[in-house]
């Protein structure tokens, strides 16, 4: 099959599967035969549609699976997780497979405590409450959920499966090898290796998403690469066929251990379509390779197309390959550099569509930001996954000295993320990045050493635009953060309002986008443990003056106000009263 035809068949299937049509298993079965025998007579357009058609008949089937009602009711039994639990207010939230049917599980108290260091794939003894989903959104149920449970005990678990046990064994020594590091230190170095950010504070999550950077904490093909290159010495001393079946291990391996994220399986499946190609005695190009690999994970998983994940990685990886190697031979200067900025903007740009849709904005910062901290990447992943599984093998003091260089190299991503957050940028809008793919494409075209420059001119105006923008127009007088918590600019000075049922990272991202620098007064509604780490994190980010609250019992230098006290926000002069542990602010005069 030519390039187009590969083409024309990924996204062929792609359509298929967003065509839900159902088909009777004697049915599919038929379409599989005739599939395979349109493959070996090499009739490229009866197997497009044969495989478009087995897209869409496995879509209709998935989705006839999700929308069947889960019946409310207490199930007592054996339950797999199919995710690792996550810390939620107190509790735990974990994705529960029971019965062939998978459960967004919550625990507190006791049970959350059994669940709170297990991982995925172990299995527990549970009794759960569950119940159907209210009207779900597509994406979860693409990702496999069914319905919702609530776990009331858990009495006793197993370890699962022997690869299960494996990938988990190797996670855990890892973690202890790193038990030396802060909890921050820590949280990058799981998400550098194998994606498990569940110890990411909120502060360290914005930063890294304001920078641009939260790619390098989900891992991704180029994880994969460094995996099968750190395995490379051992494969070379094997024979073809053994080196093929010990790829496809190594990254089964590695997938497992990496939860199965959408980027790696896509990843792993392109390495398994090279390496067939090289035991068959052909080499496959990479545009080739990530075609095939689409088309085999969306027939295989039709509901794959609905990932925010699988999608952003496809078009990160197809903008590399398409682009990037042209950028850089247009680029002057060292060809490191080149090369670097070229795969940088090319799978930025590639991405903006996606981002711009499904989140805020494009962060500027995020070109000048993986240039610094993608270097560095790399070095961790590799370092962590081979000494970092040491350390957890050999004396504490021993481990600190192997995760040195980690601290050096995680301590430089994250001060990149950190100061790129700061960094007055802005985001690109649809506008920008329309401008900047225009100016980019003629740039590429135009013979001129002027005319070129001139074109990257009109780039790097573009770049700058959502700055300038930013900086001349004055802020707003008040932004809702949420129904409780909100940002007020008056006369100069920045009130901020917070409430305990306000979710960190949502302040924090606004405090961002509103384009906060210094803060004069924080009111906080009620005090909490959890509302001191907030202030924490605002405090380290911006400088707060003051902080009024309710009582006494965050630490971090709040203050009680005294009835005389007032305070002017929106144009009224408003004091403040307290009830039953509760800060509120009432109207006194306009």
């Amino acid at each position: 099959m030519s390039d187009w035809q590969i083409c024309f068949l990924a996204a062929s299937v792609w359509c298929g599967a967003l065509v839900p049509f159902g088909l009777p298993i004697v049915a599919r079965a038929a379409v599989v035969v005739f599939a395979i025998a349109a493959w070996r007579l090499r009739r490229p357009l009866l197997l497009t549609a044969s495989l478009a058609l087995l897209a869409s008949a496995g879509a209709a089937a998935a989705w006839s699976d999700a929308v069947e009602p889960v019946a409310e009711r207490t199930f007592v039994g054996e339950a797999t997780l199919a995710s690792d639990p996550i810390p939620n207010r107190g509790g735990v939230r974990v994705a529960l497979s029971i019965e062939g049917r998978q459960y967004e599980a919550s625990a507190w108290g006791s049970p959350a405590g059994w669940l709170r260091n297990r991982l995925m794939g172990e299995q527990v003894f549970v009794e759960a409450r569950l119940r159907p989903l209210d009207d779900p959104p597509s994406w979860i149920i693409a990702r496999g959920t069914r319905g919702r449970a609530t776990i009331a005990s858990v009495d006793g678990f197993s370890e699962g499966r022997i690869h299960t046990r494996i990938a988990n064994s190797i996670r855990r020594t890892i973690e202890s090898g790193a038990s030396s590091m802060s909890r921050n230190e820590r949280s990058l170095l799981t998400g550098l290796v194998y994606g498990d950010d569940r110890l990411q504070s909120p502060l360290t999550a914005d930063n890294f998403t304001a920078a641009g950077l939260s790619h390098l904490l989900a891992v991704s093909g180029q994880n994969v690469a460094f995996v099968l290159a750190l395995a490379s010495p051992a494969l070379r001393r094997l024979r073809h066929r053994q080196r093929f079946l010990a790829v496809l291990c190594v990254i089964g391996l590695f997938a497992t251990v990496t939860r199965f994220e959408p980027s790696v399986v896509r990843a792993s499946v392109m390495t398994g379509v090279a390496a067939t190609g090289a035991l068959v005695g052909t080499a496959v190009p990479a545009r080739r390779v990530l075609l095939l690999a689409i088309s085999v994970l969306v027939v295989v998983s039709p509901l794959i197309v609905h990932s925010t994940a699988f999608q952003l990685s496809l078009a990160a990886s197809g903008g590399i390959l398409l682009w990037s190697q042209r950028v850089a031979l247009s680029i002057p200067g060292p060809r490191s550099l080149a090369n670097a900025l070229a795969v940088t903007a090319t799978a930025q740009f590639a991405v903006a569509p996606l981002l711009l849709w499904r989140f805020d904005g494009l962060p500027v910062a995020s070109l000048p930001a993986n240039l610094l901290a993608g270097p560095a990447a790399g070095p961790v992943m590799m370092w962590g996954l081979v000494a970092g599984w040491l350390a957890g093998l050999v004396p504490g003091w021993l481990a600190e000295v192997l995760h040195v260089p980690t601290r050096l190299l995680i301590g430089w991503i994250d001060g990149v993320a950190a100061l790129a957050a700061r960094l007055p940028l802005a985001d690109l809008d649809i506008a920008h990045v329309v401008v900047i793919g225009l100016a980019g494409a003629a740039a590429l075209r135009i013979v001129g050493a002027r005319r070129r420059f001139a074109m990257f001119g009109v780039v790097v105006g573009a770049l700058l635009a959502p700055a300038v923008v930013s900086h001349v127009t004055p802020p707003p007088p008040v932004v809702s953060i949420d129904a409780q918590s909100s940002i007020v600019h008056r006369d100069g000075r920045v009130l901020v309002e917070v409430d305990p049922s306000s979710r960190p990272e949502r302040v924090l991202a606004a405090l961002r986008r509103a384009r906060v620098g210094d803060i004069d007064l924080i009111i906080v509604r009620r005090s909490s443990f959890a509302m001191a780490d907030l202030i924490g994190w605002i405090d380290s980010r911006h400088h707060v003056a003051t902080v009024w609250a309710p009582e006494l019992t965050m630490g971090v230098g709040e203050q009680v106000p005294e009835p005389g006290d007032r305070v002017s926000i929106g144009g009224s002069m408003l004091r403040p009263v307290i009830t039953e542990d509760r800060l509120l602010l009432t109207v006194v005069g306009e």
